[in-house]
């Protein structure tokens, strides 16, 4: 998701936000300090949040009505490109909760799993393997490699096919995590 779409998502959000009641500003810090506040939070907690997200962010808080949306972090992830939530997260939990607490929600929730899917190709050799990410040679198992790299997961064979010393099987894992 590029800054154009992201601007569009929270457009949205901003415009949906509107019809909700508005949160006193006078305890709150200004948008400017927010802003300052936010980057420097980034920066000093070497969170991987880029600068079109900060300035987006900066900007729906200086809307005081879109400011809902900072209230959750189910809402404000909903805001953020999926492959960057984690590190979106981590900024929700570590800065705006400390800028801006009587904003935010205290009851924050875990970090979302992240469900990562692979597939591995097992046989004599690579070259010879259907598409894949991972290549394991003959006789190791899928659900080892996983045990290794994933919380939880989930291995299915896609399909398989003889040839050379051990025959080849694409499997497809389905990894939560990672370790």
């Amino acid at each position: 998701m590029n800054a154009k779409h992201l601007a569009a998502v929270v457009t949205s959000i901003v415009s949906f936000c509107l019809a909700l009641p508005a949160v006193q500003a006078q305890s709150l810090p200004s948008p400017e300090d927010f802003d300052r506040a936010l980057k420097a939070c980034n920066s000093a907690q070497g969170i991987n949040v880029s600068s079109n997200i900060l300035d987006s962010l900066s900007k729906l808080y200086s809307g005081e009505s879109s400011r809902q949306a900072l209230r959750s972090p189910t809402d404000f992830l909903l805001l953020i490109p999926e492959d960057k939530r984690i590190d979106a997260y981590r900024l929700y939990a570590e800065c705006i909760t400390k800028i801006v607490p009587q904003l935010a929600n205290t009851t924050t929730l875990p970090p979302p799993a992240i469900t990562t899917t692979y597939k591995i190709c097992t046989g004599e050799y690579e070259r010879a393997c259907q598409a894949h990410d991972v290549y394991l040679y003959c006789y190791v198992s899928p659900d080892s490699w996983a045990k290794d790299r994933c919380t939880t997961y989930s291995v299915r064979p896609l399909n398989s096919f003889g040839g050379n010393k051990c025959g080849y099987t694409l499997f497809e894992v389905l990894c939560s995590g990672p370790k």
